[in-house]
């Protein structure tokens, strides 16, 4: 169990930005703020994913980051700016890329997990704020990143959660079923949040039994 921990510490040690990055965004920033889209993925269960297959479950995020996250954060001109092990921010000087990113690398996973185990498969929450974001240190702070959070913590599984801002910038026009959340007040926010959930064309029959549900 031991050599399991330690295997799994320097994996997510492995996942955490350089600081390289770190070092040019603030250069980028003159040291404050700049209005970003700031996504922020998670995965559902990671847990009890490493509780079933430790070593499967690393080797499938590693392989994951690798061959979908990275090209595709990379294809849409997105920034990896932040790992914790199991969770990703992610920032785009364009909205509409924040989304069509975050739409493909849900699409892609849906793809591959249907070569593996329905109880080892591996879903993401993923949420979408537009906001000011600023570096300090090897932490990044602002709206944007708290509320991008706050939006992927409530997301169904599979699906895009995106605010009202998202929303009206190009979210509305990319042909995806949308569902309105109404505007709810989520944790140390201050302000009442608009949200939609986006469902990528893979997830289109989720979306339409929660539909039928409500």
């Amino acid at each position: 169990m031991a050599s399991r921990l330690r295997d799994h510490r320097l994996w997510a040690a492995a996942r955490r930005w350089p600081l390289a990055l770190a070092d040019r965004l603030r250069t980028q920033q003159g040291g404050g703020s700049r209005l970003l889209a700031a996504v922020h993925t998670d995965i559902v269960g990671y847990s009890r994913l490493f509780a079933l297959d430790d070593t499967g479950t690393v080797a499938r995020l590693r392989d994951l980051r690798r061959t979908l996250f990275a090209p595709t954060i990379r294809r849409h001109r997105g920034q990896l700016v932040q790992t914790a092990g199991d969770s990703m921010l992610i920032t785009f000087d364009s909205v509409a890329q924040a989304v069509r990113c975050a739409v493909a690398i849900q699409d892609g996973l849906h793809a591959r997990n249907q070569f593996w185990p329905t109880d080892l498969q591996i879903h993401l929450r993923i949420g979408i704020d537009l906001g000011d974001v600023f570096a300090d240190g090897t932490d990044f702070h602002g709206d944007g990143v708290i509320v991008a959070a706050r939006l992927q913590a409530i997301c169904p599984p599979g699906g895009v959660c995106v605010s009202r801002a998202v929303h009206d910038r190009g979210a509305d026009r990319l042909g995806l079923m949308l569902e309105a959340l109404g505007s709810l007040w989520l944790w140390n926010v201050e302000r009442p949040v608009e949200a939609f959930v986006l469902w990528p064309a893979a997830h289109a029959n989720q979306a339409d039994r929660r539909a039928r549900a409500t």
